[in-house]
């Protein structure tokens, strides 16, 4: 009984610290608290803006390889592989 007792109170000394470190607010309010990783920062609005039309060019690139895919009524195995040659050039 006794040894079950020290084995609850070492738990619960050794689990206090934590509990106390993952109620604190953040550092400073700037900066955003991001999951597990605390030190991610926000890019700025040109390069966001920019990551945008990169995406956005992409997504029409594979929209219209898609299509040309459709067009020759290529089977389901061959689209994947087409659409990723189609996507190289």
């Amino acid at each position: 009984m006794l040894r079950f007792v020290l084995l609850i109170s070492i738990i619960v000394a050794l689990s206090i610290p934590n509990l106390v470190s993952a109620q604190m607010s953040p550092s400073s309010p700037e900066m955003p608290m991001t999951g597990m990783k605390p030190d991610r920062t926000v890019a700025d609005k040109a390069s966001r803006q920019m990551m945008r039309e990169k995406e956005a060019a992409l997504r029409k690139k594979r929209a219209e390889c898609r299509g040309h895919a459709k067009r020759l009524q290529l089977s389901l195995l061959e689209r994947g592989h087409f659409i990723h040659d189609c996507m190289s050039f």
